[in-house]
């Protein structure tokens, strides 16, 4: 049987470095997985770290942002306030 952690919504705040407003309604919508214990909304801190690594992205494969070429701006550069080489 593995030990259950429970954190209240003030504690996971600071743990996810989100407010607690974000907390409650993410519990609402279903977002979050949650505990109603007497009232109170409460945290099984294993479901979180379960949910923290379901919502991660993995980045593409051969993807680079540093080495995707870009070609001049439409309009050159006077669009966007530099002056005009006359």
């Amino acid at each position: 049987m593995s030990s259950i952690n429970i954190v209240t919504i003030a504690e996971l705040s600071k743990i996810l470095k989100v407010k607690e407003k974000t907390l409650y309604q993410w519990a609402e919508l279903r977002q979050i997985p949650s505990l109603k214990m007497n009232g109170c909304l409460r945290f099984d801190l294993n479901e979180i770290l379960q949910w923290i690594k379901s919502c991660k992205k993995e980045p593409h494969s051969g993807y680079n942002p540093f080495t995707q070429a870009r070609g001049p701006r439409k309009g050159g550069d006077e669009e966007y306030g530099a002056l005009s080489k006359r």
